[in-house]
């Protein structure tokens, strides 16, 4: 099936959910590739966000990533302009943590508009 069949009315709403998870795919890419030059975990929120950054970078499985890209974005706390001043290591880390919200926040919304109930 091709990106045109799956454009089709009932496909419309299938093809956007499956592009929310490719967009969530890579900003999940991003944080677990920019995690790894942090280090100013206690500046950027709760106390468990290395935990949940660590366990997302080892998610194995879409339904894994998904909630540990949830855990990550409760967990991140800090305005992200503040991060400005901790160096671009953790500017980027933040900046990919933003975006994964994004992503996230679309994955939400394909989700509802596949299955309103």
């Amino acid at each position: 099936m091709d990106k045109q069949e799956l454009r089709a009315p009932a496909g419309r709403e299938r093809m956007r959910v499956a592009e929310a998870r490719e967009a969530l795919a890579e900003a999940v890419a991003d944080v677990r590739h920019t995690a790894l030059s942090v280090d100013a975990w206690d500046d950027m929120g709760a106390g468990n966000l290395p935990q949940a950054a660590w366990d997302l970078a080892h998610s194995t499985t879409f339904p894994d990533k998904e909630a540990n890209a949830r855990r990550v974005s409760e967990a991140f706390t800090v305005d992200p302009g503040y991060l400005y001043s901790k160096g671009i290591d953790n500017l980027a880390f933040g900046t990919a943590v933003q975006t994964m919200r994004l992503a996230l926040n679309e994955l939400n919304a394909a989700l509802e508009s596949a299955d309103p109930e």
